[in-house]
């Protein structure tokens, strides 16, 4: 193998930085936890809401 193929197959095998970014756009694990993460904590905060309100309805029908 000479020099020149070599440096040719060296250029075919480096990672295209375009295709490198939309790689990670598309599979930004970060990301995408991140939304389920807050979405969920959203849903925890209405459910805490819900319930400390059933709470003190509770402590006044019985008052």
């Amino acid at each position: 193998m000479d020099e020149s193929q070599i440096e040719t197959q060296l250029n075919d095998l480096q990672t295209d930085e375009t295709e490198l970014d939309e790689v990670l756009a598309r599979y930004d694990l970060d990301d995408a936890l991140e939304a389920q993460y807050n979405h969920l904590e959203d849903r925890f905060r209405n459910l805490q809401l819900t319930y400390q309100t059933l709470l003190n309805t509770r402590k006044y029908l019985n008052a």
